[in-house]
């Protein structure tokens, strides 16, 4: 689909959202300094996202459908499974242990207890956005013979843990840094050969 220059503009707002939230964190980041740094209107703002958890929500709406169109490029055809697994991991590790997704996770960790909400709102965006579409995919495979399993909750669930491990809460902590494209690449396959060694025929 075209991007219009509303498109284009709405995603240069949601970079300085970003910037902002990891710089202030969620109590602290204002929708008038937004505005100002993205060169826009407050009033845009609240035309836009509606107020500051709508704008969280389009941040994290916006991550999910980068791995969205992922998997959705294998709701059709019968591209082998590891194909999949190898691409998906791939996507969600630039995506999970990238700069956007880290801001936003340790803006609502820090916001969670006075605003629960907020996790929620992170939940029903990401997680409960994507996992559903990988967990068809895995039966499908199932169905068609390639994959052995039983439960395909239970063996997405399984690959996350594969190929996230403790990385996403050590990077949250500081202790990991952004990984370079190879680290992904090596990570993403050693948990697609993990899997299949589970899971495959």
């Amino acid at each position: 689909m075209k991007r219009t220059s509303r498109d284009r503009r709405r995603d240069e707002i949601l970079d300085v959202a970003v910037q902002v939230l990891s710089e202030r964190g969620y109590r602290d980041a204002s929708m008038l300094e937004i505005a100002n740094r993205a060169s826009a209107s407050k009033e845009t703002l609240y035309a836009w996202f509606g107020d500051k958890q709508g704008l969280l929500a389009a941040l994290i709406k916006r991550n999910a459908q980068l791995v969205q169109a992922v998997l959705a490029g294998y709701l059709e055809g019968d591209a082998p499974p590891e194909r999949l697994l190898l691409e998906f991991g791939r996507a969600l590790l630039e995506l999970l242990l990238g700069d956007s997704a880290v801001a936003i996770n340790r803006a609502v960790i820090a916001e969670v207890k006075s605003d629960p909400a907020l996790a929620r709102t992170l939940a029903a965006g990401g997680r409960q956005a994507v996992l559903p579409t990988f967990i068809r995919l895995l039966e499908r495979y199932a169905e068609h013979g390639t994959l052995k399993l039983d439960d395909a909750t239970q063996a997405a669930e399984d690959f996350l843990g594969l190929l996230l491990g403790d990385a996403q809460i050590r990077r949250l902590l500081g202790l990991l840094p952004r990984p370079s494209k190879a680290q992904v690449e090596a990570r993403a396959a050693h948990a697609t050969r993990a899997f299949l060694l589970l899971y495959g025929r």
